[in-house]
């Protein structure tokens, strides 16, 4: 009678305690990330990723310019001895205010390295087209103004 009881706390209470976990997880993910770039033409540009709560906006450019706008949900999942982060329900355009639906789900590997930095590998969930290589990006968490 002990055993059966055992496994079935034991069980629950890893039912329970996962979800808490991912959502831990996914909380370190808010904010604001940054990632400086350089394209083939060596100009420079910035990626921004920033999370709030299990919603995501992604931007592409320079200062003065966005030139890739995307947002949409944002999760964590394990796979295997890999942590995976992934981005669904996308709509993406040149702005916040011209985006159309796509239908397509990323799925990164992604890893803390410290308190400010995030590495992702992105383009290694499925065979992407030539302007989507995989790659690893490294971003830092922007510092906060103060209030």
């Amino acid at each position: 009678m002990k055993k059966p009881l055992l496994i079935t706390l034991s069980i629950f209470s890893l039912v329970t305690l996962a979800p808490s976990a991912f959502a831990d997880e996914l909380s370190a993910f808010a904010g604001k990330w940054t990632c400086q770039k350089t394209n083939e033409d060596g100009q420079r540009y910035t990626q921004t990723l920033e999370v709030k709560k299990d919603k995501f906006t992604f931007k592409v450019g320079t200062e003065s310019e966005t030139r890739l706008y995307a947002e949409g949900d944002v999760k964590v999942d394990k796979t295997g001895p890999f942590k995976t982060v992934i981005f669904s329900n996308l709509k993406a355009g040149g702005s916040s205010s011209d985006t159309t639906p796509i239908e397509e789900t990323y799925v990164s590997i992604y890893k803390f390295a410290d308190d400010d930095s995030l590495m992702v590998i992105m383009n290694f969930d499925k065979e992407r087209d030539e302007q989507q290589k995989p790659r690893l990006d490294v971003y830092h968490k922007a510092k906060q103004a103060e209030k």
